[in-house]
């Protein structure tokens, strides 16, 4: 909400299974979250409230399990009441050139639905399904089909576009086209930013339009794993004295995910470590740019010298060739003798040279299951596997929960991914 609905291409907590089903999947952490809102328009009041819960799906690695309640209750207007079972997963597609797995994800959902106050009670199923495509400079784009509902009229099936950008690793620019069954269609942009290594979020956007109130919406996030907090504000757009506007909170809990401050202190141990590896580097460059001056000092010296020596080998070199002059003849006769030879060698046969062939080189097959030694850090490990110590992020990213302070656990089974391809 806090991003002008701008959010199926950032979907990545529990409450995604609303907007977009594929954003949960391959989620680390057993989740639960609730959410509460409030909104005004000229129709009436509408309050809502959420409970969802997801977790990882053992049998398969990379998928996600989970269900949800949404009610919703409006003043002169209609009730609505869903039930959902989620399911999503990560999926390698070979044939698109994606440097990460595509996500998708789907709900199934009974709903309840009252069109307005009187009017008798609707029942029906409905299924919802999402797919986002991720790449690895910071490109999302996502669509989502929604509320594909038998027998209760409202609401509408949606069409879901969404792309959104993060620069840096701080400021992210989203957008969502979006198109109802009865061809009424909007485009909701919004902006995002990441300060202290997530700990707090900024977000802003164009509001949801409930009842047709044009709306500007704006609210913020914190981050204190395994609690997350977020907070959105709405304010019409034509003035505070329209009747519009409202608010939403939702709470997260992350079920054995590490605390943010040993987050934090790994995240500033690694830039450290990081840090004095390009100081290590600089100072041998210092040592070889003092070396090379010595070098030069020494070849000055040894130039100087060397032209004396030249001068004395110039005399040397015309008695040198007085004396070539006598051997000349000699070596003629030398050279008819090396012909001689050489035709005599040409009659014989040559062996032809042994080829040999190069041994095949092993095939590595990712991941591979390596177990932490002592004294190994994620940056000597990916120089091991990757050969370049600066993509110790994919084992990271592999090894969350296996990190502590920033340093493998000793004696611990690390997956290690395969790296990026070239």
């Amino acid at each position: 909400m806090a991003m002008g609905s701008a959010y199926s291409a950032v979907a990545d907590d529990p409450n995604a299974i609303f907007y977009n089903p594929a954003g949960t999947a391959n989620t680390p952490y057993a989740q639960s979250a609730t959410s509460v809102a409030r909104l005004n328009s000229p129709i009436g009041t509408l309050s809502a409230g959420a409970l969802t819960y997801v977790r990882p799906f053992e049998p398969i690695n990379t998928a996600t399990i989970g269900a949800a309640y949404l009610t919703e209750r409006q003043d002169n207007g209609g009730d609505k009441d869903e039930f959902m079972f989620h399911y999503s997963q990560e999926v390698k597609v070979p044939s698109l050139l994606l440097s990460r797995p595509l996500k998708v994800g789907a709900n199934f959902k009974f709903v309840d639905d009252t069109a307005a106050p009187g009017d008798s009670s609707l029942f029906g199923i409905g299924f919802d399904a999402g797919v986002l495509a991720r790449s690895s400079f910071g490109l999302n784009g996502s669509m989502v089909l929604q509320d594909l509902n038998t027998n209760t009229g409202q609401p509408r099936p949606k069409l879901d576009l969404g792309t959104a950008y993060t620069w840096q690793k701080w400021l992210t620019g989203a957008a969502d086209f979006r198109v109802r069954g009865d061809g009424l269609a909007n485009f909701y942009p919004g902006v995002e930013a990441a300060f202290d290594q997530g700990l707090l979020k900024i977000r802003a956007g164009r509001g949801f339009q409930l009842n047709g109130v044009s709306q500007f919406s704006w609210g913020f996030g914190v981050n204190f794993s395994p609690v997350v907090l977020d907070v959105a504000m709405e304010i019409p757009t034509g003035g505070i004295h329209r009747q519009g506007g409202g608010y939403q909170m939702t709470f997260n809990y992350r079920f054995g995910a590490p605390s943010f401050s040993g987050t934090f202190v790994g995240n500033e141990a690694s830039q450290a470590e990081s840090l004095r590896s390009d100081i290590q580097k600089l100072e041998e460059k210092k040592k070889d740019l003092d070396a090379q001056a010595k070098e030069s000092e020494t070849h000055s010296q040894i130039s100087e010298q060397n032209l004396d020596v030249l001068e004395k080998r110039v005399r040397e070199t015309e008695d040198q060739y007085r004396e070539l002059q006598k051997k000349n003849e000699e070596t003629q006769f030398g050279i008819k003798e090396s012909e001689i030879e050489d035709a005599a060698k040409k009659t014989l046969p040559s062996k032809p040279p042994l080829i040999r062939k190069p041994k095949p080189k092993k095939k590595i097959v990712w991941p591979i299951h390596h177990v932490v030694k002592p004294g190994e850090t994620l940056r000597s490990m990916a120089k091991t596997f990757y050969g370049d110590g600066n993509l110790w992020e994919l084992i990271y990213d592999a090894n969350k929960d296996k990190v502590e302070r920033g340093l493998p656990q000793e004696g611990v089974e690390f997956v290690i991914p395969a790296p990026p391809k070239p």
